[in-house]
């Protein structure tokens, strides 16, 4: 029987690319990975993507805004 897997069978099997970044417990992050950090007095969940126009990884923020300041990945705790 040949082997084959779904589109919805291979999400999660393959990371995005690894950023150069460890989160605050050491965690290696990656593209497309979210991460969770204190903002403003609350926690905040953003995702990591790749921006081509500005060659550089930035957070994109649940409503869409993407933020092009450097990355703290100190204060970050990537999700599982």
């Amino acid at each position: 029987m040949p082997f084959s897997m779904s589109t919805s069978d291979s999400e999660g099997l393959f990371k995005g690319q690894f950023i150069g970044m460890f989160d605050k417990s050491g965690n290696p992050i990656h593209e497309g990975d979210s991460v969770r950090f204190y903002y403003r007095g609350d926690y905040a969940v953003c995702k990591v993507i790749y921006v081509p126009e500005w060659a550089m990884f930035c957070l994109q923020w649940p409503d869409g805004y993407v933020n092009k300041f450097p990355m703290n990945p100190e204060k970050y705790e990537v999700q599982q």
